[in-house]
């Protein structure tokens, strides 16, 4: 979105910073706020789901409404992201707005379940340009210290999209019936489309020519296999993992997947550049956002039925025992930024977030027998505040890895990995849980059993943080760039426009 300085010899950083552009917290207010309606929008239907099908019927088919949602969020994020790189954030950007609005009047005018259903993918493929547009911007207009700033703005609107989604959706159900909590997008996306519209720079010329080639095959291929993968996840968990439908979708995934890697090699322009991973550090980034979402997400999914089965805590009183992980996670997101923008050094917060992580979910293996809440509580603060200090961090330096090109993709690589480490987590550790009972089925009283259950959930997510924790353990100890955004891929700089493996080049920093 922004050229080299003109003049400046290649390698030579700029004096200052590179100057934002004009009115920078309106349109970070703006940033934020299409990052809000997109995670928003995945809590806030869950209250209204008895409203829904009273009105719709078809209570068999409403889950899919969360899954119609979550596919097309997942295809999208890719694709999002390489658009992006080739053809200029804002119109991109533009378009995500523009597509998550018309979904989102659709939904609320959708007469029945199926219609509503597709209405929810549409949205979807809004949803998933938002969260990766906004963080891309980030990448396109500031250097990587001065960006972890403001990343730990983007933790806090999540927490408070989670926390106040049931609330608000139970509200404008019960006021204005079901379709409000889509019509609710409507107001909120037409202020952030027009301050974007007006505040996003235009994007420089491209240095030559040549008109942007779009990799058609690589997208359809890659969009098979998120939908083979996401369906799979899905299926299993209502089905089990032996069922034809989700055998079927995993050999379909492999399938797709070994042509996809196959024809990447070779695209001119390629959806996710392979040589991207080549870069130890970027592919320690996709393997922590991962392995953190995966363990993370696949226990807390559990625990509200932990709070109301074991210790008789009510619905309210169980959202109010989240509220410290979450604040957690914020914190520490917001702390580590803040760390990061002074020092440079980013290393040791995916090792200590993985490490302690592992620490809370082995003494949350120890306690979920009992029925103190309030221990759970505070374990589940402790992995909140681990999965804060690596949950933004990744993405960050993913993006100071990458070549200025490719800022889209990187980011968008992470965002898919957490995205898909979180669906595999709620079927994994759920099938872990539905053995779990019904070995335990005849012994004890019911809550003592879920509580035993739940200790192996727990227990299984151990290993899972350790195996991130290796490659979080090898990364380079390295600093991030002052200057220069994008880092090594920031204008002069090498990989960036100007530089070795600039705008052209086929493989990306390290290959």
């Amino acid at each position: 979105m922004t050229g080299p300085a003109p003049g400046r010899p290649h390698g030579q950083e700029p004096a200052t910073p590179p100057a934002l552009p004009p009115r920078f917290p309106l349109l970070l207010a703006a940033l934020l706020l299409t990052s809000a309606m997109s995670m928003l929008d995945q809590s806030i239907v869950a209250t209204a789901g008895p409203r829904i099908t009273a009105d719709l019927g078809a209570l068999e088919l409403y889950s899919w409404t969360f899954t119609a949602y979550m596919l097309t969020f997942s295809v999208a994020m890719p694709v999002y992201g390489k658009l992006g790189d080739l053809f200029g954030r804002r119109a991109v950007y533009l378009s995500a707005v523009v597509i998550f609005l018309v979904g989102s009047a659709a939904c609320g005018a959708a007469d029945s379940m199926g219609w509503l259903i597709a209405f929810r993918a549409l949205q979807g493929l809004g949803g998933g340009g938002l969260q990766v547009s906004a963080f891309s911007v980030l990448g396109d207009l500031m250097p990587p210290r001065q960006r972890a700033k403001y990343q730990g703005w983007f933790a806090g609107v999540m927490v408070l999209a989670n926390l106040a989604g049931p609330v608000v959706g139970g509200v404008l159900t019960d006021r204005f019936g079901w379709p409000w909590i889509f019509y609710v997008n409507i107001p909120l996306g037409l202020i952030a489309l027009a301050g974007l519209a007006t505040l996003l720079p235009r994007p420089a010329p491209r240095a030559d020519a040549a008109r942007p080639r779009i990799d058609y095959a690589g997208t359809a291929l890659l969009t098979g296999l998120i939908a083979c993968l996401v369906l799979a996840t899905d299926l299993a968990g209502r089905n089990g993992w032996d069922s034809t439908a989700v055998v079927a979708l995993g050999a379909g995934a492999l399938l797709l997947g070994a042509v996809w890697i196959r024809h990447e090699k070779s695209a001119a322009e390629p959806v996710v550049p392979l040589g991207l991973f080549a870069d130890r550090t970027f592919t320690t980034c996709v393997l922590v956002a991962f392995t953190v979402s995966l363990a993370f997400f696949g226990c807390v999914n559990f625990v509200p039925l932990y709070f109301q089965m074991v210790t008789g805590a009510s619905a309210a009183r169980t959202g109010l025992l989240f509220l410290p992980a979450m604040i957690g996670m914020a914190a520490a997101t917001v702390v580590a930024g803040q760390i990061i923008a002074r020092t440079g050094r980013y290393k040791w917060f995916p090792v200590v977030s993985t490490a302690l992580a592992a620490v809370a979910a082995g003494f949350m293996s120890l306690s979920a027998k009992d029925t103190d809440a309030t221990a759970v509580t505070l374990l589940l603060a402790v992995m909140g505040i681990g999965v804060g200090l690596s949950s933004q961090v990744t993405t960050l330096v993913a993006q100071s890895t990458a070549p200025r090109e490719h800022i889209g993709v990187s980011t968008s690589t992470v965002g898919l990995a957490r995205n898909l480490g979180t669906a595999f987590g709620a079927t994994v550790f759920g099938s872990i849980l539905n053995a779990r009972l019904a070995a335990e089925a005849e012994s004890g009283a019911a809550p003592e059993v879920y509580g035993n259950a739940l200790t192996t959930v727990f227990l299984a997510a151990v290993p899972v943080l350790l195996l991130g924790l290796v490659p979080a353990l090898l990364m380079k100890d390295t600093r991030l760039e002052a200057r220069g955004p994008g880092g090594p891929g920031g204008p002069g700089g090498p990989g960036g426009p100007g530089g070795p493996g600039g705008p052209g080049a086929k493989s990306a920093a390290g290959a």
